[in-house]
């Protein structure tokens, strides 16, 4: 067992919460993370190292780990407490400025995300690895409020953000982290999503685009927010027609799959 704080204070590391660094030193819940978001011999990408406490628990059951860091600062501590696995690679890339092309040449096969994304930037990092050819599945710690508007099925919580994850991967919450359960400790409490992409599915940027557009203004209906961007409203009608949708259906009355089917007979997204 590694004594993280001996470690962190021999390095005199300092937390930095431009980062959104919050780690978690509790070994039963990082291995409850590691196992919920199917480690066990797979090659999965981290994204925020910290100080390797999540990284352990992935290495002890995963092929390979290739793991994302941008804190130079931790470098040495990531160094010392993962030195025992020989199926670590640390990379010191931000991958939203490599891009998903760039990720998936890097790791070279099949992976899946498990990762304690920072706050500030979950959802851009979910987007981008729903975007990947090679990422098949995402688990990750996010805010409660987050995982549940991305599990939202309708009601007020469903909106663009759900409707983008559920056209091609299905969202589900595996388990609530408490606040106390990190050091800083946030404001907030977490949530450990899984989402397992749907067969043969990738968030194409047309199909990000559609739906956003749907949802510009939700409470006005399709008619309002795509005919303000130029789509024609009887093309409209009849496409909600053949879906057996009104004219007058707002976005969230279709759900993620039916916006996929109308940006297609659209033309807006390619099938």
């Amino acid at each position: 067992m590694i004594d993280y704080e001996s470690v962190l204070i021999k390095h005199k590391f300092k937390y930095k919460k431009a980062l959104g660094q919050n780690f978690i030193f509790d070994d039963e819940l990082l291995d409850g993370i590691a196992e919920a978001g199917g480690a066990d011999g797979a090659t999965v990408v981290e994204i925020g190292a910290g100080a390797g406490t999540l990284s352990r628990a992935i290495a002890k059951r995963a092929k390979r780990l290739c793991t994302f860091e941008i804190d130079e600062t931790l470098f040495p501590i990531l160094s010392e407490t993962t030195a025992e696995f020989d199926n670590v690679q640390l990379f010191s890339n931000d991958v939203t400025e490599l891009g998903i092309e760039t990720v998936d040449m890097l790791v070279g096969e099949p992976y899946i995300v498990i990762a304690n994304l920072p706050y500030y930037i979950t959802t851009p990092l979910i987007m981008l690895f729903l975007k990947s050819e090679l990422c098949g599945s995402i688990t990750c710690l996010v805010q409660k409020e987050v995982a549940e508007r991305i599990c939202a099925k309708d009601g007020g919580d469903f909106g663009a953000l759900s409707a983008v994850v559920q056209a091609v991967a299905e969202p589900k919450i595996v388990r609530k982290v408490k606040s106390w359960d990190f050091y800083p400790q946030p404001e907030v409490d977490s949530a450990v999503i899984r989402l397992d992409r749907k067969a043969g599915a990738t968030l194409s940027d047309d199909l990000d685009a559609f739906i956003k557009l749907c949802f510009t203004q939700k409470r006005k209906t399709l008619a309002n927010n795509l005919g303000g961007a130029g789509v024609d409203k009887k093309l409209l009608a009849d496409a909600l027609a053949s879906l057996g949708f009104a004219a007058n259906a707002r976005a969230e009355e279709l759900g993620a799959e039916g916006l996929r089917k109308l940006g297609a007979a659209l033309g807006k997204v390619k099938e």
